[in-house]
Protein backbone atom coordinates (compact mmCIF):
# COMPACT_ATOMS: atom_id res chain seq x y z
CA UNK A 1 0.00 0.00 0.00
CA UNK A 2 2.84 2.37 0.73
CA UNK A 3 4.39 1.46 -2.29
CA UNK A 4 1.03 2.48 -4.62
CA UNK A 5 0.91 5.56 -2.70
CA UNK A 6 4.58 6.81 -3.38
CA UNK A 7 3.35 5.96 -7.17
CA UNK A 8 0.19 8.25 -7.22
CA UNK A 9 2.60 10.96 -5.63
CA UNK A 10 5.49 10.98 -8.23
CA UNK A 11 2.65 10.44 -11.23
CA UNK A 12 0.68 13.30 -9.38
CA UNK A 13 3.54 15.45 -9.01
CA UNK A 14 4.60 15.02 -12.97
CA UNK A 15 1.40 16.00 -13.92
CA UNK A 16 2.09 19.36 -11.84
CA UNK A 17 5.29 19.44 -14.03
CA UNK A 18 8.16 19.05 -11.61
CA UNK A 19 11.01 17.68 -13.02
CA UNK A 20 12.57 14.54 -11.08
CA UNK A 21 15.01 16.43 -8.71
CA UNK A 22 11.93 18.61 -7.62
CA UNK A 23 9.79 15.11 -6.89
CA UNK A 24 12.68 13.65 -4.93
CA UNK A 25 12.99 16.66 -2.42
CA UNK A 26 9.15 17.26 -2.41
CA UNK A 27 8.50 13.64 -1.03
CA UNK A 28 11.85 12.69 0.72
CA UNK A 29 12.84 9.78 -1.28
CA UNK A 30 15.63 8.74 -3.24
CA UNK A 31 16.25 10.20 -6.78
CA UNK A 32 16.56 7.01 -7.71
CA UNK A 33 12.73 5.64 -6.66
CA UNK A 34 11.97 8.62 -8.58
CA UNK A 35 13.73 7.65 -11.69
CA UNK A 36 12.45 4.08 -11.39
CA UNK A 37 8.48 4.59 -11.29
CA UNK A 38 8.61 8.14 -13.69
CA UNK A 39 7.51 6.63 -16.87
CA UNK A 40 6.08 3.47 -15.42
CA UNK A 41 2.45 2.38 -16.53
CA UNK A 42 0.07 1.73 -13.74
CA UNK A 43 0.08 -2.15 -14.45
CA UNK A 44 3.50 -2.24 -14.95
CA UNK A 45 4.18 -1.22 -11.43
CA UNK A 46 1.60 -3.72 -10.66
CA UNK A 47 3.38 -6.39 -12.09
CA UNK A 48 6.68 -5.01 -10.43
CA UNK A 49 4.93 -5.58 -7.27
CA UNK A 50 3.81 -8.62 -7.43
CA UNK A 51 6.95 -10.04 -8.67
CA UNK A 52 8.47 -8.02 -5.36
CA UNK A 53 6.76 -10.19 -2.92
CA UNK A 54 7.47 -13.47 -4.94
CA UNK A 55 11.57 -12.45 -5.01
CA UNK A 56 14.18 -14.07 -3.37
CA UNK A 57 15.97 -12.38 -0.76
CA UNK A 58 19.88 -12.62 -0.89
CA UNK A 59 20.19 -13.65 2.97
CA UNK A 60 17.47 -16.34 2.12
CA UNK A 61 20.42 -19.03 2.35
CA UNK A 62 20.66 -17.91 6.00
CA UNK A 63 16.93 -18.10 6.56
CA UNK A 64 17.20 -21.30 8.26
CA UNK A 65 20.20 -20.28 10.87
CA UNK A 66 18.05 -17.28 11.06
CA UNK A 67 15.09 -18.79 12.23
CA UNK A 68 17.13 -21.47 14.62
CA UNK A 69 18.97 -18.30 16.57
CA UNK A 70 15.75 -16.60 17.22
CA UNK A 71 14.00 -19.61 18.13
CA UNK A 72 16.65 -20.43 20.62
CA UNK A 73 17.42 -16.96 21.89
CA UNK A 74 14.47 -14.45 21.35
CA UNK A 75 16.86 -11.88 22.34
CA UNK A 76 19.22 -11.90 19.96
CA UNK A 77 20.36 -9.01 17.97
CA UNK A 78 20.35 -9.10 14.46
CA UNK A 79 23.95 -7.72 14.53
CA UNK A 80 25.19 -10.64 16.39
CA UNK A 81 23.47 -12.92 13.93
CA UNK A 82 25.46 -11.32 11.16
CA UNK A 83 28.59 -11.57 13.02
CA UNK A 84 28.32 -15.29 13.73
CA UNK A 85 27.32 -15.76 9.63
CA UNK A 86 30.70 -14.35 8.88
CA UNK A 87 32.50 -16.36 11.38
CA UNK A 88 31.42 -19.38 10.68
CA UNK A 89 31.84 -18.42 6.66
CA UNK A 90 34.99 -17.04 7.25
CA UNK A 91 33.59 -14.42 5.07
CA UNK A 92 34.72 -11.36 5.41
CA UNK A 93 31.61 -9.36 3.63
CA UNK A 94 28.56 -10.61 3.27
CA UNK A 95 26.28 -10.35 -0.14
CA UNK A 96 24.10 -7.99 1.80
CA UNK A 97 24.74 -5.40 4.11
CA UNK A 98 23.76 -5.42 7.66
CA UNK A 99 21.59 -2.50 7.51
CA UNK A 100 19.47 -4.70 5.18
CA UNK A 101 20.19 -7.84 7.09
CA UNK A 102 18.69 -6.07 9.99
CA UNK A 103 14.99 -5.32 8.10
CA UNK A 104 14.97 -9.24 6.98
CA UNK A 105 15.84 -10.20 10.53
CA UNK A 106 12.67 -7.96 11.73
CA UNK A 107 10.75 -9.39 9.31
CA UNK A 108 11.25 -12.94 10.34
CA UNK A 109 10.34 -11.68 13.88
CA UNK A 110 7.02 -10.48 12.28
CA UNK A 111 6.38 -13.90 10.25
CA UNK A 112 7.68 -16.15 13.25
CA UNK A 113 6.05 -14.19 15.47
CA UNK A 114 9.11 -13.96 17.59
CA UNK A 115 9.14 -11.10 20.02
CA UNK A 116 12.27 -9.13 21.28
CA UNK A 117 11.98 -8.02 25.00
CA UNK A 118 13.04 -5.02 25.71
CA UNK A 119 15.15 -2.96 28.51
CA UNK A 120 15.46 0.37 28.84
CA UNK A 121 17.97 2.61 31.02
CA UNK A 122 18.61 6.21 30.76
CA UNK A 123 21.87 8.21 30.51
CA UNK A 124 23.54 11.51 29.79
CA UNK A 125 26.09 12.15 27.49
CA UNK A 126 29.45 13.56 28.03
CA UNK A 127 32.72 14.78 26.17
CA UNK A 128 35.17 13.15 24.78
CA UNK A 129 38.16 12.84 26.81
CA UNK A 130 41.65 13.91 24.56
CA UNK A 131 43.77 11.20 23.07
CA UNK A 132 45.53 9.17 25.44
CA UNK A 133 43.79 10.60 28.32
CA UNK A 134 41.85 8.42 29.28
CA UNK A 135 40.40 4.39 29.29
CA UNK A 136 37.79 2.87 31.65
CA UNK A 137 37.58 -0.58 33.50
CA UNK A 138 34.66 -2.98 34.13
CA UNK A 139 34.04 -6.45 34.91
CA UNK A 140 31.23 -8.78 34.30
CA UNK A 141 29.79 -12.18 34.34
CA UNK A 142 27.45 -14.20 32.28
CA UNK A 143 26.24 -18.25 32.40
CA UNK A 144 26.77 -19.98 29.45
CA UNK A 145 26.30 -23.32 27.95
CA UNK A 146 29.10 -25.70 27.82
CA UNK A 147 30.06 -28.40 25.13
CA UNK A 148 28.41 -31.33 27.86
CA UNK A 149 25.05 -29.24 27.97
CA UNK A 150 25.79 -27.80 31.31
CA UNK A 151 25.57 -24.50 32.72
CA UNK A 152 28.98 -22.50 33.11
CA UNK A 153 29.74 -18.97 34.55
CA UNK A 154 32.31 -17.16 33.01
CA UNK A 155 34.09 -13.61 34.13
CA UNK A 156 35.25 -10.80 31.97
CA UNK A 157 37.48 -7.36 31.90
CA UNK A 158 37.19 -4.89 29.59
CA UNK A 159 38.78 -2.05 29.00
CA UNK A 160 38.40 0.95 26.60
CA UNK A 161 39.89 3.94 25.60
CA UNK A 162 37.60 6.72 26.11
CA UNK A 163 38.46 8.76 23.21
CA UNK A 164 38.60 6.40 19.87
CA UNK A 165 36.71 3.31 21.57
CA UNK A 166 39.29 1.00 20.82
CA UNK A 167 38.08 -1.99 23.18
CA UNK A 168 40.02 -5.12 24.86
CA UNK A 169 38.07 -8.42 26.43
CA UNK A 170 39.46 -10.50 28.40
CA UNK A 171 37.89 -14.12 29.90
CA UNK A 172 38.44 -16.30 33.13
CA UNK A 173 36.71 -19.10 34.43
CA UNK A 174 37.11 -17.71 38.04
CA UNK A 175 36.13 -14.42 39.98
CA UNK A 176 38.55 -11.32 39.56
CA UNK A 177 41.36 -11.37 42.67
CA UNK A 178 43.42 -8.54 42.39
CA UNK A 179 46.46 -10.13 41.25
CA UNK A 180 44.40 -11.59 38.18
CA UNK A 181 42.95 -8.24 37.66
CA UNK A 182 45.85 -6.32 37.19
CA UNK A 183 47.24 -9.51 34.98
CA UNK A 184 44.33 -8.39 32.89
CA UNK A 185 45.46 -4.47 33.00
CA UNK A 186 48.94 -5.41 31.70
CA UNK A 187 47.49 -7.71 28.74
CA UNK A 188 45.34 -5.06 27.98
CA UNK A 189 48.45 -2.84 28.00
CA UNK A 190 50.05 -4.81 25.77
CA UNK A 191 46.85 -5.01 23.73
CA UNK A 192 46.62 -1.28 23.44
CA UNK A 193 50.62 -1.02 22.89
CA UNK A 194 50.64 1.78 26.11
CA UNK A 195 48.65 3.16 28.91
CA UNK A 196 46.50 6.39 29.14
CA UNK A 197 47.34 8.76 31.56
CA UNK A 198 43.91 8.26 33.92
CA UNK A 199 42.01 5.19 34.15
CA UNK A 200 38.20 4.93 35.71
CA UNK A 201 37.06 2.36 37.76
CA UNK A 202 34.22 1.63 39.53
CA UNK A 203 34.01 0.78 43.28
CA UNK A 204 35.29 -3.11 43.77
CA UNK A 205 37.60 -4.95 46.29
CA UNK A 206 39.69 -6.39 44.29
CA UNK A 207 41.03 -2.94 43.66
CA UNK A 208 40.37 -0.23 46.56
CA UNK A 209 39.41 -1.36 50.51
CA UNK A 210 37.29 2.06 51.05
CA UNK A 211 36.86 5.24 49.73
CA UNK A 212 35.67 7.51 51.91
CA UNK A 213 35.02 10.97 50.44
CA UNK A 214 37.73 11.18 48.02
CA UNK A 215 40.06 9.37 50.91
CA UNK A 216 40.98 5.86 48.88
CA UNK A 217 42.55 3.29 50.37
CA UNK A 218 43.79 0.72 47.70
CA UNK A 219 44.51 -3.18 48.14
CA UNK A 220 48.33 -3.76 48.64
CA UNK A 221 48.62 -5.27 45.75
CA UNK A 222 46.84 -2.72 43.48
CA UNK A 223 48.52 0.18 45.26
CA UNK A 224 51.99 -1.17 44.28
CA UNK A 225 50.69 -1.62 40.93
CA UNK A 226 49.42 1.92 40.44
CA UNK A 227 52.74 3.29 41.73
CA UNK A 228 54.83 1.34 39.65
CA UNK A 229 52.93 1.99 36.06
CA UNK A 230 52.49 5.75 37.10
CA UNK A 231 48.50 6.21 35.80
CA UNK A 232 46.14 7.78 38.31
CA UNK A 233 42.55 6.55 39.00
CA UNK A 234 39.20 7.97 38.94
CA UNK A 235 36.89 6.17 41.06
CA UNK A 236 32.95 6.49 40.41
CA UNK A 237 30.41 7.20 43.17
CA UNK A 238 27.58 4.83 43.02
CA UNK A 239 24.61 5.02 40.73
CA UNK A 240 27.14 7.09 38.67
CA UNK A 241 26.14 5.68 34.70
CA UNK A 242 27.90 8.90 33.30
CA UNK A 243 30.89 8.72 34.75
CA UNK A 244 31.54 5.15 33.38
CA UNK A 245 29.04 4.84 30.49
CA UNK A 246 31.33 3.71 27.63
CA UNK A 247 32.87 0.90 29.99
CA UNK A 248 29.18 -0.52 30.50
CA UNK A 249 28.18 -0.52 27.24
CA UNK A 250 31.49 -2.49 26.51
CA UNK A 251 31.03 -4.85 29.16
CA UNK A 252 27.53 -5.48 28.07
CA UNK A 253 28.56 -5.24 24.29
CA UNK A 254 31.07 -8.36 25.31
CA UNK A 255 28.82 -10.40 27.19
CA UNK A 256 25.51 -9.72 24.71
CA UNK A 257 27.65 -8.95 21.38
CA UNK A 258 30.01 -11.96 21.48
CA UNK A 259 29.93 -14.30 24.60
CA UNK A 260 26.24 -14.73 24.58
CA UNK A 261 24.46 -18.22 22.95
CA UNK A 262 28.32 -19.22 22.63
CA UNK A 263 28.79 -23.00 23.41
CA UNK A 264 32.02 -23.20 26.22
CA UNK A 265 35.07 -25.27 25.31
CA UNK A 266 37.94 -23.93 26.89
CA UNK A 267 39.01 -20.51 28.43
CA UNK A 268 41.79 -20.24 26.12
CA UNK A 269 39.77 -20.65 22.58
CA UNK A 270 37.32 -18.64 23.81
CA UNK A 271 39.50 -15.41 24.77
CA UNK A 272 41.09 -16.41 21.10
CA UNK A 273 37.38 -16.23 19.57
CA UNK A 274 36.75 -12.53 21.53
CA UNK A 275 40.07 -11.13 20.07
CA UNK A 276 38.90 -12.53 16.55
CA UNK A 277 35.52 -10.78 17.16
CA UNK A 278 37.11 -7.19 18.90
CA UNK A 279 39.27 -7.23 15.13
CA UNK A 280 36.30 -7.96 13.06
CA UNK A 281 33.75 -6.61 14.68
CA UNK A 282 34.05 -4.53 18.41
CA UNK A 283 36.55 -2.16 16.66
CA UNK A 284 36.24 -3.08 13.26
CA UNK A 285 32.61 -1.47 12.49
CA UNK A 286 31.43 2.16 13.08
CA UNK A 287 30.72 3.10 16.47
CA UNK A 288 26.97 4.30 16.98
CA UNK A 289 28.06 6.78 18.94
CA UNK A 290 31.09 8.98 16.93
CA UNK A 291 30.04 7.56 13.67
CA UNK A 292 34.09 6.65 13.01
CA UNK A 293 35.39 3.11 13.23
CA UNK A 294 37.12 2.62 16.67
CA UNK A 295 40.13 1.02 14.73
CA UNK A 296 40.61 3.88 12.14
CA UNK A 297 40.42 6.39 15.29
CA UNK A 298 43.20 4.17 17.83
CA UNK A 299 45.53 4.42 14.79
CA UNK A 300 46.22 8.21 15.65
CA UNK A 301 45.33 7.70 18.99
CA UNK A 302 47.90 5.14 20.07
CA UNK A 303 50.93 7.67 19.23
CA UNK A 304 49.53 9.46 22.42
CA UNK A 305 49.86 6.30 25.05
CA UNK A 306 52.66 6.15 27.45
CA UNK A 307 54.68 2.83 27.20
CA UNK A 308 54.23 0.86 29.83
CA UNK A 309 57.77 -1.29 31.39
CA UNK A 310 57.35 -4.90 32.20
CA UNK A 311 55.87 -5.91 35.84
CA UNK A 312 56.70 -8.55 37.42
CA UNK A 313 55.52 -10.28 40.28
CA UNK A 314 56.65 -11.56 43.49
CA UNK A 315 56.51 -15.34 44.01
CA UNK A 316 54.15 -17.05 46.34
CA UNK A 317 56.23 -17.76 49.68
CA UNK A 318 54.03 -21.33 49.38
CA UNK A 319 54.98 -21.87 46.14
CA UNK A 320 58.54 -23.08 46.28
CA UNK A 321 56.91 -25.80 49.17
CA UNK A 322 55.90 -29.05 46.99
CA UNK A 323 52.90 -31.49 48.54
CA UNK A 324 52.80 -35.06 47.57
CA UNK A 325 49.33 -36.47 46.03
CA UNK A 326 47.94 -39.53 48.45
CA UNK A 327 46.68 -42.65 46.87
CA UNK A 328 42.68 -41.09 47.55
CA UNK A 329 43.63 -37.73 45.51
CA UNK A 330 43.98 -35.73 48.46
CA UNK A 331 46.39 -33.62 49.57
CA UNK A 332 47.31 -32.75 52.59
CA UNK A 333 48.09 -29.01 53.35
CA UNK A 334 47.45 -27.08 57.24
CA UNK A 335 45.63 -30.23 58.57
CA UNK A 336 43.34 -30.45 56.41
CA UNK A 337 42.60 -33.07 52.99
CA UNK A 338 42.00 -31.49 49.92
CA UNK A 339 40.38 -33.11 47.09
CA UNK A 340 41.77 -33.27 43.32
CA UNK A 341 40.04 -34.97 40.63
CA UNK A 342 39.85 -38.48 40.58
CA UNK A 343 42.97 -40.13 38.57
CA UNK A 344 45.39 -37.26 39.43
CA UNK A 345 47.07 -39.61 41.55
CA UNK A 346 50.75 -41.08 40.32
CA UNK A 347 53.53 -41.87 42.08
CA UNK A 348 55.51 -39.24 42.84
CA UNK A 349 52.96 -36.84 42.05
CA UNK A 350 54.11 -32.97 43.20
CA UNK A 351 51.73 -29.98 44.08
CA UNK A 352 52.11 -26.60 44.55
CA UNK A 353 49.22 -24.94 47.21
CA UNK A 354 49.23 -21.60 46.27
CA UNK A 355 46.73 -19.48 48.35
CA UNK A 356 45.04 -15.82 47.41
CA UNK A 357 41.78 -14.17 48.62
CA UNK A 358 40.99 -17.36 50.68
CA UNK A 359 40.82 -19.72 48.69
CA UNK A 360 43.97 -22.22 47.85
CA UNK A 361 44.52 -23.41 44.36
CA UNK A 362 46.03 -27.05 43.54
CA UNK A 363 48.68 -26.78 40.85
CA UNK A 364 50.60 -29.49 39.27
CA UNK A 365 54.67 -28.77 40.18
CA UNK A 366 56.00 -29.71 36.78
CA UNK A 367 53.53 -28.34 34.16
CA UNK A 368 51.51 -25.56 35.86
CA UNK A 369 48.11 -27.10 35.92
CA UNK A 370 45.80 -26.11 38.38
CA UNK A 371 43.98 -29.43 39.55
CA UNK A 372 41.22 -28.00 41.86
CA UNK A 373 40.56 -24.73 44.10
CA UNK A 374 39.20 -24.69 47.31
CA UNK A 375 37.86 -22.29 50.03
CA UNK A 376 40.24 -22.32 52.86
CA UNK A 377 39.12 -24.30 56.07
CA UNK A 378 39.92 -22.74 59.03
CA UNK A 379 39.13 -26.16 61.03
CA UNK A 380 41.07 -29.05 62.00
CA UNK A 381 41.08 -32.55 59.84
CA UNK A 382 38.09 -31.71 57.40
CA UNK A 383 38.30 -32.90 54.25
CA UNK A 384 37.35 -29.98 51.30
CA UNK A 385 35.71 -30.84 48.20
CA UNK A 386 33.43 -33.10 46.44
CA UNK A 387 33.83 -36.50 45.27
CA UNK A 388 34.17 -36.71 41.12
CA UNK A 389 34.22 -38.96 38.60
CA UNK A 390 36.59 -36.96 36.32
CA UNK A 391 39.11 -39.91 35.54
CA UNK A 392 41.35 -39.37 33.43
CA UNK A 393 43.29 -41.96 32.76
CA UNK A 394 46.19 -41.41 33.87
CA UNK A 395 47.25 -44.90 33.61
CA UNK A 396 47.61 -45.24 30.32
CA UNK A 397 50.55 -43.06 28.57
CA UNK A 398 49.08 -40.18 26.24
CA UNK A 399 51.05 -41.69 23.17
CA UNK A 400 49.41 -44.93 23.58
CA UNK A 401 45.56 -43.27 24.23
CA UNK A 402 46.35 -41.38 20.56
CA UNK A 403 47.66 -44.43 18.77
CA UNK A 404 44.41 -45.79 19.88
CA UNK A 405 42.53 -43.20 18.61
CA UNK A 406 44.50 -43.04 15.70
CA UNK A 407 43.98 -46.08 13.87
CA UNK A 408 40.18 -46.04 14.42
CA UNK A 409 40.18 -43.52 11.24
CA UNK A 410 40.53 -44.90 7.46
CA UNK A 411 43.05 -42.61 6.79
CA UNK A 412 45.51 -42.44 9.15
CA UNK A 413 48.15 -39.46 7.48
CA UNK A 414 45.29 -36.95 7.70
CA UNK A 415 44.15 -37.85 11.19
CA UNK A 416 47.53 -37.33 12.14
CA UNK A 417 48.11 -33.93 10.89
CA UNK A 418 44.52 -33.56 12.50
CA UNK A 419 45.66 -34.28 16.31
CA UNK A 420 49.03 -33.35 15.54
CA UNK A 421 47.69 -29.27 15.26
CA UNK A 422 45.12 -30.04 18.14
CA UNK A 423 47.81 -31.12 20.57
CA UNK A 424 49.81 -27.94 19.27
CA UNK A 425 46.60 -25.62 19.79
CA UNK A 426 45.50 -27.33 22.84
CA UNK A 427 48.07 -28.90 24.79
CA UNK A 428 47.17 -28.44 28.71
CA UNK A 429 43.51 -30.14 27.24
CA UNK A 430 44.76 -33.07 24.57
CA UNK A 431 44.00 -36.35 26.73
CA UNK A 432 40.90 -34.76 27.37
CA UNK A 433 40.33 -33.99 23.16
CA UNK A 434 41.52 -37.69 22.59
CA UNK A 435 38.91 -39.43 24.89
CA UNK A 436 36.16 -37.08 22.90
CA UNK A 437 36.85 -38.26 20.25
CA UNK A 438 37.53 -42.14 21.18
CA UNK A 439 33.78 -41.89 23.12
CA UNK A 440 32.56 -40.43 19.43
CA UNK A 441 33.08 -44.04 17.81
CA UNK A 442 31.02 -45.55 20.29
CA UNK A 443 28.42 -43.18 19.41
CA UNK A 444 28.33 -42.85 15.75
CA UNK A 445 29.28 -45.08 12.73
CA UNK A 446 33.02 -44.21 12.02
CA UNK A 447 32.09 -43.25 7.95
CA UNK A 448 30.57 -40.11 9.39
CA UNK A 449 33.21 -39.54 11.53
CA UNK A 450 35.71 -39.58 9.04
CA UNK A 451 33.49 -37.53 6.83
CA UNK A 452 33.64 -34.80 9.40
CA UNK A 453 37.36 -35.38 9.56
CA UNK A 454 37.48 -34.38 6.13
CA UNK A 455 35.17 -31.40 6.59
CA UNK A 456 37.35 -30.47 9.42
CA UNK A 457 40.18 -30.29 7.65
CA UNK A 458 39.73 -28.02 5.11
CA UNK A 459 38.67 -25.41 6.64
CA UNK A 460 40.94 -25.93 9.20
CA UNK A 461 39.14 -26.30 12.42
CA UNK A 462 41.10 -28.35 15.59
CA UNK A 463 38.95 -29.41 17.84
CA UNK A 464 37.31 -32.21 19.19
CA UNK A 465 34.26 -30.76 19.93
CA UNK A 466 33.73 -29.87 16.53
CA UNK A 467 34.79 -32.69 15.18
CA UNK A 468 31.99 -34.64 17.36
CA UNK A 469 29.38 -31.49 16.18
CA UNK A 470 30.15 -31.76 12.37
CA UNK A 471 29.76 -35.59 12.97
CA UNK A 472 26.45 -35.15 14.29
CA UNK A 473 24.83 -32.97 11.91
CA UNK A 474 26.63 -35.41 8.95
CA UNK A 475 24.44 -38.20 10.93
CA UNK A 476 21.06 -35.95 11.07
CA UNK A 477 21.23 -34.68 7.58
CA UNK A 478 21.19 -37.98 6.59
CA UNK A 479 18.23 -39.26 8.88
CA UNK A 480 16.86 -36.42 7.66
CA UNK A 481 17.34 -36.08 3.77
CA UNK A 482 14.21 -38.49 3.17
CA UNK A 483 11.69 -37.25 5.13
CA UNK A 484 9.39 -34.10 4.10
CA UNK A 485 7.39 -31.56 6.25
CA UNK A 486 3.34 -31.03 6.27
CA UNK A 487 2.71 -28.43 3.68
CA UNK A 488 0.92 -25.10 4.74
CA UNK A 489 3.10 -25.01 8.10
CA UNK A 490 5.89 -23.20 8.78
CA UNK A 491 8.58 -25.04 11.14
CA UNK A 492 11.90 -25.52 11.64
CA UNK A 493 13.82 -28.48 10.43
CA UNK A 494 13.47 -31.55 12.52
CA UNK A 495 17.52 -31.74 13.56
CA UNK A 496 16.82 -28.25 14.86
CA UNK A 497 13.99 -29.03 16.95
CA UNK A 498 15.20 -29.66 20.86
CA UNK A 499 18.31 -29.89 22.27
CA UNK A 500 21.51 -27.62 21.87
CA UNK A 501 22.00 -26.29 18.01
CA UNK A 502 25.68 -27.43 17.28
CA UNK A 503 28.06 -24.48 15.78
CA UNK A 504 28.79 -25.44 12.15
CA UNK A 505 30.08 -23.69 9.54
CA UNK A 506 26.99 -22.07 7.29
CA UNK A 507 28.28 -22.78 4.05
CA UNK A 508 26.43 -25.62 4.48
CA UNK A 509 23.15 -23.95 4.37
CA UNK A 510 24.56 -22.04 1.26
CA UNK A 511 25.24 -25.62 -0.71
CA UNK A 512 21.43 -27.02 0.56
CA UNK A 513 20.39 -24.33 -1.18
CA UNK A 514 21.46 -24.36 -4.83
CA UNK A 515 20.71 -27.91 -4.41
CA UNK A 516 24.10 -29.15 -3.56
CA UNK A 517 23.91 -30.57 -0.21
CA UNK A 518 26.69 -33.39 0.44
CA UNK A 519 25.15 -36.61 0.37
CA UNK A 520 25.54 -38.74 3.11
Amino acid sequence: MKSWMIYEKIQELKRHKLNKSQTSKALGIDFKTVNKYWDMPPDDFAIARQNAGCRRKKADIYKEYVVECLQKYPDMTAAQIYDWIKEQTGKKDLEFQERAFRNYVAAIRKEYDIKKPEHTRQYEATEDPPFGKQAQVDMGEIILETASGRSKKVYCFGMVLSNSRQKYGLWREKPWTTRSFIEAHIKAFEFFGGRPQEIVYDQDKVLAVSENHGDIIYTDEFQVFKETIGFSVFLCHGADPESKGRIENVVKYLKHGFAEHRIFEDIDSFNEACIAWLERTGNGKVNETTKKIPAEVFALEKEYLIPVSEYGFEKPVNESITYQVRKDNVVLFHSNRYRVPKGTYSKGKKVYMITEGGEVSIVDASTGEIYATHPISAGKGELIGSATNDYREKSQSLKELEADVLSKFNDSESAGKFFDELYHQKQRYYRDQLQIVKKLFLEYDGRFINKALSYCLERDIYSAVELKSATAYLFSFEADKNKTEKPGKVQLPEKYRGGSPEKRDLRIYEDAMKGGAMNG
